[in-house]
């Protein structure tokens, strides 16, 4: 393949990669392709030579994502969103099941106490246990 095809290649993988945003996987393979781009401007011109290129630097991407980004933990607590204030949509009772808005999206919402929430009340996060919002009265 000529030089430009693998620099187009690159810019294109790049170009998804902030799109898309998060894992970086796309943003490394355009970095290998832009390199082997670079490799074939330098006179290498067989094919297999620079797909061996690519796939050792494409290996490597693994190694260098994992020093990148850190391990994601799953067993830790959301914390995000305990202390803000969002507004009950139906009644949340206590040992019931509602539901609340927060930053514009609906959540299962408890009563994190004996407290019964109106519909329309305001509502402060106390904690959260996996999708559910765990209230007080604001």
């Amino acid at each position: 393949m000529t030089w430009w095809v693998w620099m187009l290649a690159g810019a294109g993988l790049v170009a998804l990669e902030l799109l898309a945003g998060g894992e970086l996987w796309l943003l490394l393979a355009g970095v290998a392709a832009v390199l082997v781009g670079l490799v074939a401007l330098a006179g290498v011109e067989s094919l297999a030579l620079q797909l061996l290129v690519f796939s050792l630097l494409g290996c490597s991407v693994y190694l260098v994502k994992s020093r990148l980004l850190p391990a994601r933990r799953t067993d830790e607590p959301v914390t995000t969103l305990v202390g803000e204030l969002g507004v009950a949509v139906t009644e949340i009772a206590p040992g019931r099941a509602g539901k609340a808005e927060l930053r514009g999206t609906q959540w299962t919402a408890r009563s994190a106490d004996d407290r019964t929430m109106a519909s329309g009340a305001g509502v402060r996060v106390v904690w959260v246990e996996g999708v559910s919002l765990y209230v007080e009265p604001e």
